[in-house]
């Protein structure tokens, strides 16, 4: 596999897309070792796993004025449940990482003459954690109705796994829009089955699936829109964990 130049990494996050903002993007996963060495373990050290933590970095160009990186995150700092999408290529099919975050940190400014940066760090702010599927539906703009994306073949949901998925509402909405992700057991959805309903929406945001509980012996999913009026730009992430 060839070494990966980040060219078009994005973040969605809830009613804001940072992709044109940031210049440096970082996520990061880590289970804490903790020690778990006795007299029985023949001069080895060992470990299990303690709690997990997530942390999201995002840096670049500050910007004032409507749905811009100052009035979004200032307005959401240390606000939970801020839905997520984000990995380092912008392309369906690719992998995806969903997770609701909260943003705690945010600096901005810089000096004189140069452009004004900013940088905000964020964590997982539920339970659930950072949650690895694909992008379904890049950023960008509907006004119809119909499957829009790209249909992903993730596999069957396990009886212990669940299904997720991900809803992003950018910049100024039309006047309504109900989307679902359904999944079949072919590429083409012959028998599609609705699993997750998102709206009707009238207004920009993030939204997060309830989760689905397996067994879903399906493959296939994507993102369907059943009802619009205006135009949307809109993103989506499905995942099974």
């Amino acid at each position: 596999m060839s070494v990966l130049a980040l060219l078009n990494a994005y973040a969605y996050v809830d009613s804001h897309n940072f992709t044109g903002d940031s210049d440096n993007f970082t996520l990061s996963c880590e289970a804490e070792p903790k020690v778990r060495t006795t007299f029985g373990s023949t001069g080895w050290r060992e470990h299990n796993n303690g709690l997990k933590t997530s942390a999201l970095g995002l840096s670049g160009f500050w910007q004032a004025g409507s749905d811009t990186v100052d009035e979004y995150t200032f307005n959401a700092l240390g606000v939970t449940g801020k839905v997520t999408t984000c990995a380092d290529v912008e392309t369906e099919g690719q992998p995806a990482y969903l997770f609701q975050a909260m943003k705690h940190q945010y600096q901005w400014l810089g000096k004189l003459g140069d452009n004004a940066p900013y940088s905000l760090e964020g964590g997982c702010s539920d339970a659930v954690g950072v949650i690895r599927g694909q992008l379904a539906k890049a950023a960008g703009a509907v006004s119809g109705t119909g499957a829009t994306g790209t249909a992903l073949n993730l596999g069957a949901v396990g009886a212990s796994q669940y299904l997720y998925a991900t809803f992003h509402i950018f910049g100024t909405p039309g006047t309504t829009i109900t989307g679902v992700v359904e999944s079949d057991d072919a590429s083409n959805f012959p028998s599609a089955t609705t699993r997750i309903t998102f709206g009707p929406y009238t207004t920009a945001g993030g939204r997060w699936g309830t989760r689905v509980a397996g067994s879903i012996t399906d493959t296939w999913y994507r993102l369907r829109i059943t009802a619009i009026t205006g135009t949307f730009t809109i993103a989506c992430g499905i995942a099974i964990q």
